[in-house]
């Protein structure tokens, strides 16, 4: 047992939480939200569990798994549903949360080797990520664009004059990484561009990679191809190491997250997630808002990568509450409690019925225990997913981007 444990930091092999899983006494605190804020209503934050509404997707049905798998003889053999047990575990690091505090056992960490174990001994990967991982050897990116796609977000603000540098040509202080998302998916392009404005805005020396940026490796490395993983990422620490970079930048939360914990003490410069940047420069008076947004009824969602990963909570708050024309109200579950929206870990890839009835659940709790018309997050796995929930409404809830928000409300960066 190791009290304080960090949430997907140092993992260990599968046979070194043998120990701990035998501690697990199924008191089921695990599946829940602290005892002391709970609401019946909302008590439950284990997404396979709600879903599947068997033990063994919770983390103390886990834990037997990881026991019968470790017995000697072995007391578990492969089956389909075994595999659905293993992958379908979001690694939102909800019952490591709650447990490692009282009892000191890493159970996200546990379920995360777990998946690795699999993986080795061909259990996966899963069709759906198998294809991702070859989309990320092939294009370096998880949605089988081409490269030289990859900045295209970039020429449009170029061209209408915004000063973008070249990291790989030019020197610069900050490096934005906007992430394979925000480079491809047209849904969520808008936070690139709207990250773009802000650092413009800010006056800060800093460039982009464009079509020479790699995947940071999130997906992979969630679904257990750790071996894939630790060669991949080589590379990637050569090419950021030798830009003489004094901070990297993310809007993503699983970029932050991966570079935070997988490539801890391997990159020779500050890594931050923008919200703490722009909070920081709202406080120094770097940014001003200029124009109120329309009275906006809106609730924060707390991204796993970014919350429970790393504490980021008080940021995005600040930020929202001094944005002028917002009703800022919050859900039930948050912070540490929040509810994970039901992507990660793979999920949304390989197990979309599930991850899209999670955000189902989660936008419910946004409408009928915050009132809010619009929910903000700040990772583009969360507001996809969250996304897709909100379509199927018919109240005209939506999905929205920090970013975007604080872009918005900046106003127009060509007249600054």
């Amino acid at each position: 047992m190791k009290f304080g444990s960090k949430i997907a930091r140092d993992i260990k092999p599968l046979v070194e939480y043998r120990d701990d899983a035998w501690k697990c006494v199924r008191c089921g605190v695990c599946r829940g939200t602290d005892p002391p804020e709970m609401n019946y209503l909302y008590a439950d934050s284990c997404p396979p569990g709600m879903y599947y509404k068997f033990e063994s997707y919770y983390a103390a049905g886990r834990n037997e798994i990881i026991k019968c798998l470790l017995a000697d003889p072995p007391q578990l053999e492969f089956s389909p549903e075994l595999q659905r047990i293993i992958f379908t575990c979001t690694a939102c690091g909800n019952c490591q949360q709650l447990c490692n505090v009282q009892k000191g056992l890493e159970t996200t960490n546990a379920f995360q080797a777990l998946k690795v174990y699999a993986q080795r001994r061909g259990w996966g990967p899963l069709p759906e990520h198998d294809a991702m991982i070859k989309s990320i050897i092939n294009y370096d990116n998880p949605w089988m664009s081409p490269r030289v796609q990859r900045g295209r977000w970039a020429k449009k603000l170029i061209k209408q004059g915004m000063d973008i540098k070249d990291a790989s040509k030019e020197k610069v202080d900050i490096l934005y990484f906007p992430g394979c998302n925000a480079s491809y998916v047209p849904d969520i392009t808008p936070v690139a561009e709207a990250t773009a404005k802000i650092l413009h805005l800010a006056g800060v020396n800093w460039g982009i990679l464009g079509d020479k940026e790699r995947c940071c490796g999130s997906t992979p490395f969630r679904v257990g191809a750790e071996d894939w993983f630790d060669d991949y990422k080589k590379e990637s620490i050569n090419q950021l190491n030798n830009l003489g970079i004094k901070t990297m930048i993310t809007a993503c939360a699983g970029c932050h997250s991966t570079f935070s914990h997988q490539y801890a003490g391997e990159l020779n410069f500050e890594e931050v997630h923008i919200i703490e940047l722009v909070d920081r420069m709202i406080q120094e008076g770097r940014l001003k808002f200029k124009k109120p947004l329309d009275n906006l009824k809106v609730t924060y969602h707390d991204p796993c990568h970014i919350g429970r990963y790393s504490s980021i909570y008080d940021s995005p708050r600040r930020v929202l509450e001094a944005l002028p024309g917002v009703e800022f109200k919050e859900m039930v579950r948050i912070r540490e409690n929040a509810l994970c929206c039901g992507s990660g870990g793979g999920c949304k890839t390989a197990f979309a019925d599930f991850a899209l009835d999670t955000a189902k659940i989660r936008m419910d709790e946004a409408k009928d225990a915050a009132g809010a018309d619009i929910v903000t997050t700040c990772c583009p796995f969360c507001e996809i997913n969250l996304g897709d929930a909100a379509k199927s409404r018919a109240d005209g809830m939506k999905v929205v981007d920090l970013m975007e928000l604080i872009s918005e409300s900046l106003g127009d960066w060509k007249s600054s």
